[in-house]
């Protein structure tokens, strides 16, 4: 009875989720049902857009539901609030389909960054002018976050094991099962479940339980006990206080003093520091969320220490990749870093200032930062775009290669030139920008950057090889009545395995043999002492066809394929089937494929 009476509960709680977030539910389902559709067809060319039209909205009601329960009254203004997210879905899939040339990293990265506006909203609304802390509200999410990872690990394991045991012993289960239960378990089961974990906090609806039709009168008693949502597990707490921390520290000290022994030298110029340092400085903030709602000395310590200790080095942080920018221009990435650096900087000097205070007011510099970097014209994308062209436009002007709007291939520019040309056009390719540069247009349809600008692109030159190839007109007859014997060779150049044996020629004592030189070499005719009865050299045959004016790989007919000698001793005759060679810069190959006769006198 008491399983039976904790399903009744569960279910009721998914219900009761379902009733207080119904258009975000209804969004993932749509996002559900529209990736089936795809897994089994894949005819949606568009279905990113798709599914970021319908997280931003499902998002954007996630936090209007925030701000109602917060904030406002009446059913009326909910029906406003999910009206508004489904308008904000559809606007979102209408501008990137067709106000859009081409869906690309820019936009989709543009839209990650907002999707993490509304994530922080979500946490930060529900705690203004609370009794809550963000740091709690982040507790509440982060601990949901996780258990619901674990269940939908488990669930997925579990039902993909079913699957294999049906195929290997029953029937054959087709293997897009597997992505659909993945699929399903994702947009359904996840949301459904982590929302349901989601606290109802204190706020002006909650005064009103008969406008609220999400909560009935034991929901509303127990939104007001939070205590289970926010709290920490036995283990959350033992894992953050004895081993996180610990290792942060121990961590904190090697970092230090690795700045510490080259702030003069290689710090400053060393890349691989920099995403471990904005690395450390997300761990350390995350960790000190979680510190903050866990009550015993290491915590205490950890809040009161670390935030000091964060300053310099985010500081550092901040001012290596500002440097780099000399080195490597902006670019997308490089803007984020420094502004999670400025980021960091004023929430260590506020977790200094304020160590046992609310954390609240990092959450609106997290958003307004965010905001900056995708709002023109001062966002990541048109300062990095305008950033990486200047450099590119001025190395060209300066090295004569931009001349009346167009490239001037160059090869005789310096390494460091060569380099600034090679990442600005990386860059500007990776974020599709190469378009809206009219003098580049041409590179970005062929994306040959050695013809372009005169210098290879990795360091080497890929020169493609000369090729000749011809081949017999299919069922071409061939005359034998001169010849006494007709053998069918396949001959390869030196260097390649060849499988060529000496061939004899019936019971006459005579062979084939061959002498590799210069290539596949010359076919000679010996008798049974190894004397040489005549000799035909394979090299005349390709000298013949690479200096046809004719294309170079095409069909040729009898007269073109048939090669003769004749001396006192024999006569013979090659007919080419096939002929290939391959010349480049370092090594040459040569293959023919030919029937050769022999006439002995």
């Amino acid at each position: 009875m008491k399983n039976i009476a904790k399903l009744k509960t569960t279910l009721k709680g998914f219900t009761s989720t379902i009733n207080r977030y119904p258009i975000t539910i209804l969004l993932f389902f749509l996002s559900a049902v529209f990736t089936s559709y795809n897994i089994n067809t894949h005819d949606i060319d568009n279905i990113s857009e798709i599914l970021f039209a319908l997280a931003l909205g499902a998002a954007i009601y996630l936090v209007l539901q925030m701000m109602y329960e917060r904030f406002c009254l009446g059913k009326r203004t909910r029906l406003v609030f999910g009206g508004i997210a489904i308008l904000g879905a559809i606007l979102y899939y209408l501008i990137v389909e067709f106000g859009v040339d081409n869906f690309s990293g820019e936009h989709a990265l543009r839209t990650v960054v907002l999707l993490f506006i509304l994530l922080v909203a979500f946490i930060w609304i529900p705690v203004i002018k609370s009794k809550y802390d963000f740091s709690e509200s982040f507790m509440a999410v982060f601990k949901a976050f996780f258990i619901v990872l674990l269940y939908a690990g488990v669930l997925f394991l579990g039902i993909s094991l079913i699957f294999m045991a049906t195929d290997m012993l029953i029937i054959d289960v087709d293997s897009k099962a597997y992505s659909h239960v993945g699929n399903f378990i994702a947009y359904v089961y996840a949301p459904i479940h982590l929302l349901s974990l989601i606290p109802i906090y204190c706020g002006t609806s909650d005064k009103i339980n008969e406008e609220s039709d999400f909560k009935d009168s034991k929901d509303n008693k127990d939104s007001k006990d939070n205590k289970d949502y926010i709290k920490p597990s036995k283990f959350l707490e033992g894992l953050v206080s004895y081993i996180i921390i610990p290792i942060t520290a121990i961590f904190t000290i090697i970092l230090l003093l690795y700045i510490i022994m080259n702030i003069t030298g290689d710090f400053w110029k060393d890349n691989l520091m920099e995403p471990l340092l904005v690395t450390y400085s997300i761990t350390v903030i995350i960790v000190y969320l979680l510190a903050s709602v866990i009550d015993n000395k290491v915590t205490d310590y950890f809040r009161k220490i670390f935030p000091k200790v964060l300053i310099p080095v985010v500081l550092f942080q901040t001012i290596s990749s500002i440097l780099k920018i000399g080195e490597l221009g902006i670019t997308s990435g490089r803007y984020y870093v420094i502004m999670f650096g400025v980021f960091a900087t004023v929430s260590a000097i506020i977790f200094s200032i304020r160590p046992n205070h609310k954390s609240n007011i990092i959450a609106p510099i997290l958003i307004a930062l965010s905001l900056i970097s995708i709002l023109p014209p001062v966002d990541a994308f048109t300062i990095s775009k305008r950033n990486q062209i200047e450099r590119l436009t001025n190395v060209l002007e300066k090295n004569n290669m931009l001349i009346n709007d167009k490239i001037v291939p160059n090869a005789d520019i310096s390494e460091e030139d060569r380099n600034i040309i090679i990442s600005s056009v990386r860059y500007l390719g990776s974020m599709d920008y190469l378009k809206d540069v009219s003098w580049l247009q041409d590179y970005s349809t062929s994306y040959d950057f050695e013809k372009t600008f005169g210098f290879p692109q990795y360091g080497y030159s890929i020169k493609e090889p000369d090729i000749w190839r011809f081949y017999l007109t299919d069922r071409t007859p061939i005359d034998v009545s001169d010849y006494d014997f007709i053998v069918e060779v396949d001959l390869y150049s030196e260097g390649k395995e060849n499988s060529f044996e000496i061939i004899p020629l019936g019971d006459s004592g005579y062979y084939i043999d061959l002498e590799p030189k210069d290539g596949i070499g010359d076919l000679i005719i010996r008798d049974n002492r190894q004397n040489e009865i005549i000799r035909y050299s394979f090299s005349g045959i390709f000298e013949h066809f690479t200096d046809r004016d004719t294309d170079r790989y095409s069909e040729i007919s009898m007269n073109e394929a048939e090669f003769t000698a004749e001396n006192d001793n024999a006569a013979l005759g090659i007919v080419v089937k096939t002929v290939y060679l391959e010349i480049g810069e370092k090594d040459d190959f040569q293959n023919i494929n030919a029937y050769v006769m022999v006439k002995l006198k």
